[in-house]
């Protein structure tokens, strides 16, 4: 993987949400791993409560990654769906992969038809295969859909070729990766940005190549849709994935021309006594102990060959270890600086609840090798990874956007 060079880093930072509420996956920590790669600091995550609470408002971005679009839905429902319209027709940039592509496209199930944002339909959906395709398919790769049920094709690598002048760093043709995302038909609703095009050494097909083929060469991998004086742009590949810099390139100039060199006032809205000295080193090393504690239990899962089925997401153990590492790695950072800004009034819950993961965990491995079901531990586990996660990445990235505007004071 090629790095990203300064020269592709752009100069200010604006202010963008990551959802990680119900339904969201593991997958919106990609995100963080590109947004803090090309110095984008000014980050904030949103869960369906945040925004219900008019958390949208201060933003200019929102990124929707992949999960259970289902859980999305009806986690935002009806109020939700609105306070998501106004946020794009007021201004806003709505970038959508896999899950989050899925939501605003039309829709008459429940709570997906609160978010028919986008007139499109879908080649990935039952009703358009034949019934012996149909039967096999659905032994293979497919989430249920009603009546209906979407189908997966292939995962990995896709090549994809770029539509109506859009590049990728120069070039016509991009590799990305497919993890169930949308393959789009064509439709006077939205502008194709780039079309399924082939496959590469890398794919790997969940059926036969002709059907993979019929699937999605030649319709629609990314498209974008005007609404208001904002827009959407929904990928069905992963172009969030870190490994894949030509793909991060090309979602961080959207976010550049979306803004179209225009910068908000900077917030300084820090707090007024950043944590610093005896009190900051007391509560990293408390924080870092807890992290390591947690790391040890998961990796005692890591060779079991078991997943949990939440909603129509399935999570197996090396998920756990994802959300993990993202906190290890960073609590270099903060050690290594004078001051980090949080407010330690209160920094308990944190590592309480990252005691209270350690102990599920612990339980979880117990459960499997006793050959008890696991899924309730599973059910409380994820949901808590999440959020001591983006509160630890909170803390992080309002330290870097501290510190880079105190740069340029």
């Amino acid at each position: 993987m090629s790095l990203i060079s300064n020269h592709d880093l752009l100069p200010y930072s604006p202010p963008i949400g990551i959802y990680t509420g119900s339904g969201a996956s593991h997958s919106w920590l990609w995100f963080v791993e590109i947004l803090d790669r090309m110095r984008f600091y000014n980050v904030h995550f949103v869960d369906e409560r945040d925004i219900l609470s008019n958390a949208l408002d201060p933003l200019n971005v929102l990124l929707m990654s992949g999960g259970d679009t289902f859980a999305i839905a009806e986690g935002l429902g009806a109020e939700g769906s609105g306070k998501l319209k106004s946020f794009i027709e007021g201004g806003g940039l709505y970038i959508g992969t896999c899950a989050g592509a899925y939501l605003p496209l039309k829709s008459s199930m429940d709570f997906l038809n609160q978010f028919n944002f986008i007139n499109v339909k879908i080649s990935n959906i039952s009703r358009r295969l034949s019934e012996p395709e149909r039967h096999y398919v659905q032994k293979v790769a497919c989430s249920s859909y009603g009546c209906d049920f979407v189908y997966h094709v292939v995962r990995e690598d896709v090549v994809l070729e770029m539509a109506n002048g859009y590049q990728a760093n120069g070039k016509k043709e991009i590799v990305a990766p497919l993890y169930g995302g949308p393959s789009m038909l064509p439709s006077e609703d939205i502008e194709p940005i780039a079309r399924y095009k082939g496959f590469t050494k890398k794919t790997k097909f969940l059926v036969e190549e002709e059907l993979a083929e019929k699937t999605l060469i030649g319709n629609i991998a990314v498209a974008k849709k005007s609404m208001g004086k904002g827009h959407l742009y929904i990928f069905g590949p992963h172009f969030e994935h870190p490994h894949y810099p030509t793909c991060n390139l090309f979602l961080a100039e959207i976010i550049r021309e979306k803004q179209n060199g225009r910068l908000r006032p900077i917030q300084k809205d820090f707090y007024g006594n950043p944590a610093k000295g005896e009190t900051l080193r007391n509560f990293l090393r408390d924080l870092k102990r807890e992290v390591s504690n947690s790391r040890i239990a998961a990796s005692g899962m890591n060779d079991f060959t078991i997943s949990w089925l939440i909603g129509n997401k399935y999570y197996e153990p090396e998920k756990i270890q994802v959300f993990l590492e993202v906190l290890w790695k960073r609590l270099t950072y903060l050690e290594s600086g004078g001051e980090v800004d949080v407010d330690l009034q209160g920094p308990n819950g944190m590592i309480s609840r990252l005691k209270g993961i350690t102990d599920i965990l612990r339980k979880m491995k117990k459960g499997i090798d006793r050959g008890e079901t696991t899924i309730r531990l599973a059910e409380d586990l994820f949901p808590n990874l999440k959020k001591v996660t983006s509160d630890f990445l909170t803390i992080y990235f309002r330290t870097k956007w501290m510190e880079s505007i105190r740069a340029q004071a």
